[in-house]
């Protein structure tokens, strides 16, 4: 009763959570048309899914399948709407605060992880991911539920809680593959940083244990799902469109320094409150927060290096930053309310630490990264001729989805990185057109780019009529003659 007691609380947790930021943020995510680019490519994949074809023989898909199956089942029970989506995503961010509060608070207290629990809700752009249908943050979310449950297994030493972590944590890289960088950190998680265990050369049985307890399930499960859906025979689609980007530095997501410095001003005050809890994890010894300092000096150091460098990329270092910011409010709260005797001179260096922390709240710009562009009048004509098309050619598949059409899945995925790798050439292009005579065209992205090929430009003006173009030419919609 205790344990079943124990569990409804904490689900009532998450859903008031949930509840919260939709009573806060209804509006945008019941009416936002499309908060990102992304939100387009994994609907249309979840609707062409469900409509039976297959991930990477028929629709590409450079991602892992995990999230597009999962996605297709939600909306298959609470219908095909833009709302049931990102309530899905609202759902898995609840799943990561909750796991990041219950593991800083059993360390610290509740003050600390309360503290840490608001700084990355309210990071930069924290709550706009948290309710977009991208994969990012369902990922981060199942590797925090892997860590926390490794935590569960230190507090009871059930290792179900061990091989539990490790599927949870396969789960993970089967919905992003940019949580892999965690699996050595994961290692030092689960021998406890035990220094002196490694300096001996004598690696204890138990150790070697565990790591095989979650190891196996996670090797084994990942396996599985990507036998089962055919994702290790289509490595081109999975690796090699996202190695081969060429360089053009005219965008700020190939300039790694400068975007990553602009990213990191949106939350000043927060690295502030991370650097007084680094000094304090060295100074107090605090060995569990060795992980969330390895976790957050391994992501900076990949989105130096890896390249284009995207906003939604930012909560890889917004989560041990403010991971490693609980250690600096503990400091702080140590330092003023938990001494008996009050000397003036030790309260010195903490009240210029506070002072500091406030200039720096007032000091970071706002920057908030507003939803792309969308046309209703293009909207509107896709719904006009809904009822005579069986497929529509669109660079901006959002429409489609809207509209409960179908895209060639070929082009399912139009992206930049695509694109930009030469994996969609002009050639395939036209060839989809060719093969599947969309009865509607619609472009509202790479219009320019589409437009530049002779060939493609010719085919449409030979066998489509145009209803509608924008006064700048970017957007045009396109009927079967």
């Amino acid at each position: 009763m205790t344990r079943l007691k124990n569990f409804i609380n904490q689900l009532i947790i998450i859903l008031l959570f949930v509840g919260f930021v939709l009573t806060i943020r209804f509006q945008p995510i019941s009416q936002t048309f499309e908060f990102d680019y992304d939100e387009g490519f994994n609907l249309i994949k979840t609707f062409l899914y469900s409509q039976g074809f297959s991930l990477y023989t028929q629709i590409w898909n450079d991602q892992p399948p995990l999230f597009t199956v999962l996605l297709s089942h939600w909306l298959n029970l609470f219908g095909y709407s833009i709302f049931a989506a990102r309530l899905l995503i609202l759902l898995f961010s609840a799943l990561l605060i909750y796991c990041f509060y219950n593991l800083i608070s059993s360390e610290l207290g509740k003050i600390p992880a309360l503290t840490a629990t608001i700084l990355l809700f309210t990071s930069w752009l924290y709550i706009r991911l948290s309710i977009s249908v991208m994969i990012g943050l369902p990922s981060l979310s199942l590797a925090m539920l892997s860590i926390y449950l490794l935590h569960l297994y230190k507090q009871n030493h059930r290792r179900f809680y061990i091989i539990l972590s490790g599927i949870t944590f396969a789960l993970s890289l089967q919905t992003k593959l940019f949580t892999i960088f965690l699996v050595p950190l994961i290692f030092f998680y689960i021998i406890d940083f035990n220094i002196k265990t490694i300096a001996s050369r004598k690696i204890s049985k138990k150790i070697l244990i565990n790591t095989a307890l979650w190891l196996i399930p996670l090797g084994l499960i990942y396996i599985l799902i990507g036998v089962f859906f055919q994702q290790f025979w289509n490595h081109d689609q999975l690796i090699t469109t996202h190695l081969n980007q060429p360089q053009n530095l005219t965008l700020e997501n190939f300039n790694n320094r400068e975007y990553l410095s602009s990213m990191l001003s949106q939350d000043y005050d927060y690295i502030f409150l991370a650097c007084i809890g680094i000094g304090a994890i060295f100074l107090k010894r605090y060995r569990n927060g060795i992980f969330p300092f390895a976790w957050l000096i391994t992501a900076v150091l990949i989105l130096l290096n890896h390249q284009p460098l995207w906003y939604h990329y930012y909560p890889l270092i917004a989560i041990p930053i403010c991971w490693l910011a609980a250690y600096g409010v503990a400091f702080l709260y140590d330092s003023f309310f938990k001494k008996k005797l009050i000397n003036t001179k030790q309260l010195i260096i903490p009240s210029l630490l506070v002072v500091i922390l406030i200039g720096l709240v007032i000091l970071t710009p706002p920057n908030p990264k507003g939803s792309v562009p969308r046309n209703m009048e293009l909207m509107q004509l896709v719904l006009k001729y809904k009822d005579s098309t069986n497929w529509i050619f669109t660079d901006r598949p959002i429409y489609a989805f809207y509209a409960r059409l179908r895209v060639p899945p070929e082009i399912a995925v139009m992206s930049y990185k695509r694109l930009n790798s030469g994996e969609l050439t002009s050639q395939e292009i036209l060839s989809v057109l060719q093969k599947y005579r969309p009865e509607q065209i619609v472009l509202s992205r790479w219009t320019y780019q589409l437009k530049s090929d002779n060939k493609f430009l010719a085919y449409i003006n030979a066998n489509y009529s145009k209803t509608y173009t924008n006064s700048i030419g970017s957007e045009e919609h396109y009927i079967w003659k």
